[in-house]
């Protein structure tokens, strides 16, 4: 075949030279020649409707002009055409055709360019294209295309492709949402520099290497998850291929001005620019990219770096990834990257500073392993929930359950919900999904300490976590604890003793008997256990017993009134329905052989009255009974017994129509009796509540 167009082309520029030389022997004075030659080939190229002209017969050195309606390409540039050819600097020599000088319009299913200037050299083996100042998208384009036998090259430029291609880019596979709010047209704008070199063998590109610079990029896409402002961008990104169907690449970012926005990530660019760097391989035959080094640098927030692997089939899943993410400037991490995620953030309120180092490791889009080192934390919530100062810590987790992973947390100063708790340190283990205390901690608080014995979390996959633990309070400043939680003051100090909760199978259950030391008293409570705790019907069952409050301490700081002596009681088959009480039968009294001093004020006397619906308020006005505050008692108790929403009331016992509530003793002295046998419960807690009201609470 390549013989044969030779000697195709020999007999036509032969007998281009008889037909030339014959047309000038007779005709001296004619100067020019024309010769319909109709189409010149070659490997792979072709030129058609070729018209070969010669100026200056006459002259020592003529001039060859060459015209042509078509040239076409060897692949892979076969969609690639020129038309309306004219070449005013032309030779043929041999086995070559050699355009030095010339004039074409482009023709492609990509683009189209009106007239441009372009020399071509077409031989049998190297052919050579070059094309300056073709037009693309307003832009200026330059094309260098070369084929030496099975080998192709091609090295492009173009400058300042305007926005209307880059808006089209923007808009490619796009949804099309039924209402969004576009940026106007005239506000879309900004520029595109593309350069590059592509080569190849036969059919298949070997290599490329393109430089793409966005400048003053302002545009938006239709469904709104991507937008640019102002932007200025650099992108270059390279490629090998070392097999078949394998690919080396290499790319390199740098955002240097402007903002981005990737739903929900908003970007913008400070003194420095932001860059993404990136090599790996990609195997074009089973869709997968093999990440061998990524590193994401956003100067004053933070560093992201790693390798891994993932694939295209229905979208992009992640094989495998390790991930390093390094930051000191952890607000800006925070407001950048972990706010935008939340209709209603967490965080919101939070400041946050300190050093942060985390691993990461993925293996089927499912974290495996986590490593994470922190220090110098400092934490503040305007809304109080938590506060750290010089917070440090080592968290590590693997989800094999045969690995025993160690973590610490340590902190100079914690609050929680406004609890203060001096410095510690925590240590605890996690293997699989397992967590647990690896050691027992007491934790100063207010004065006293909280000891946690045990505590342990076991996850389950699609169900509520199994949780353990024992502790116990020693020594707590109630005043401290009870105006730091914005209770009424109290006094004295709150001791108790968890021998052990437990919540499996969505039942939290006490084992054995929790014991707390308040008001120089004890309260107990037994066979407590729950359901449903995290859904929107929880409901509690548990029995309580007093024994022996001070009830000078309990009351003293109540408007309720002041009330000196002991309160031993019961709470007993108690069962709350979302929080709210149920059933119960309950009895509070003053405790048999009970020795010590019994005082109550005139205050107090009246609340009482008003619960059980006594007479006292009215006695005390009307009798010299009213000139004292305070008056002896013998003994004081009430009880209820709560069913349907009713409250059987119970006293001392029994008076005529009604029962005693107080039995005086001593001077003054007082009976305080109540009369309503049964009272609607939410009544009753309505009056509980307006005389325990604490908006005057005497602090001394």
């Amino acid at each position: 075949m390549k013989e044969a167009q030779v000697i195709c082309r020999n007999i036509i520029k032969h007998s281009l030279f008889i037909a030339l030389c014959l047309i000038a022997m007779p005709i001296a004075a004619v100067d020019t020649g024309v010769l319909d030659v109709g189409a010149i080939a070659g490997e792979g190229w072709k030129l058609e409707g070729v018209n070969v002209a010669v100026i200056g017969l006459n002259q020592k050195k003529p001039q060859f002009l060459l015209s042509a309606t078509k040239l076409t390409l060897p692949k892979p540039f076969n969609d690639f055409t020129l038309a309306n050819i004219y070449c005013n600097d032309f030779t043929w020599n041999h086995d070559e055709v050699d355009c030095k000088q010339g004039r074409a319009s482009v023709r492609s299913v990509y683009w189209q360019s009106p007239a441009t200037n372009f020399s071509f050299r077409l031989g049998p083996k190297l052919n050579r294209l070059k094309l300056e100042d073709a037009r693309l998208a307003g832009s200026r384009l330059s094309l260098y295309v070369e084929t030496d036998a099975e080998n192709w090259q091609c090295q492009f430029s173009a400058k300042h492709i305007d926005n209307r291609l880059v808006d089209k880019l923007f808009q490619a596979n796009a949804p099309k949402p039924k209402s969004v709010k576009l940026e106007p047209a005239n506000k879309k704008h900004g520029k595109l520099n593309l350069t590059g070199t592509v080569s190849g063998k036969r059919n298949i590109m070997q290599a490329f290497s393109i430089l793409a610079e966005v400048e003053g990029l302002t545009d938006q896409a239709e469904d709104g998850k991507v937008a640019t402002e102002k932007l200025n961008l650099l992108m270059q990104f390279d490629g090998k291929k070392t097999k078949d169907d394998d690919w080396d690449w290499r790319s390199e970012s740098k955002m240097l001005g402007g903002a981005l926005y990737v739903d929900p990530v908003y970007l913008e660019v400070g003194a420095q620019p932001i860059t993404l760097n990136a090599k790996g391989n990609w195997n074009n035959l089973t869709k997968q990219a093999d990440v061998q080094l990524f590193a994401y640098k956003h100067p004053g927030v933070g560093i992201l770096t790693g390798n891994g692997a993932a694939y295209y089939r229905n979208g992009i899943k992640v094989d495998k990834a390790n991930v390093t993410l390094q930051s000191e400037t952890l607000q800006g991490l925070l407001n950048t990257y972990i706010n935008p995620f939340f209709t209603e953030s967490p965080f919101t309120g939070v400041t946050v500073a300190g050093n942060l180092q985390a691993n990461f490791s993925f293996i089927k889009q499912a974290l495996t392993d986590t490593s994470i080192n922190f220090s110098r934390l400092q934490v503040k919530d305007e809304a109080g929930r938590l506060a750290i100062k010089e917070g440090t810590g080592a968290i590590n987790w693997s989800d094999d359950p045969i690995q025993v992973k160690q973590s610490d947390l340590a902190w100079q100063w914690l609050t929680i919900k406004g609890l203060p708790l001096d410095s510690a340190k925590l240590r605890f283990t996690s293997q699989g999904n397992h967590f647990s205390l690896a050691e027992k901690v007491k934790l100063p608080l207010l004065g006293g300490s909280i000891a946690i014995d045990k505590f342990s979390w076991q996850g389950k996959k699609q169900d509520e976590p199994d949780v353990s633990f024992a502790g116990s309070v020693d020594n707590v400043s109630l005043e401290a604890l009870s105006k730091t939680l914005g209770w009424t003051p109290l006094l004295g100090n709150i001791s108790g003793r968890i021998p052990g909760i437990d919540y499996n199978d969505k039942i939290l259950r006490l084992d054995g008997e929790l014991l707390i030391r308040v008001f120089d008293g004890k309260i107990k409570v037994n066979q407590l256990a729950a359901t449903g705790l995290f859904t929107d019907f929880p409901k509690v069952f548990s029995d309580v017993e007093v024994e022996n409050l001070d009830l000078d301490q309990l009351t003293r700081k109540f408007e309720f009134g002041n009330i000196t002596g002991r309160l031993t009681g019961f709470i007993n088959k108690l069962v709350l329905e979302n929080w709210h009480p149920v059933t119960f039968f309950a009895w509070l009294g003053t405790p048999d052989n009970d020795g010590s001093r019994h005082r109550i004020s005139q205050k107090a006397v009246k609340n009482i009255a008003s619960i059980g619906g006594g007479g006292a308020s009215d006695l005390l006005s009307r009798s010299f009974l009213g000139f004292f505050e305070t008056f002896g008692y013998d003994k004081i108790g009430v009880g209820c017994y709560l069913h349907n929403g009713v409250c059987q009331m119970m006293g001392l016992e029994a008076a005529g129509q009604g029962y005693y509530l107080i039995k005086g003793g001593g001077l003054p002295r007082i009976d305080v009796l109540g009369y309503n046998p049964q009272v609607n419960w939410d009544v009753l807690v309505e009056r509980l509540g307006r005389v325990t009201e604490s908006d005057k609470v005497i602090v001394q």
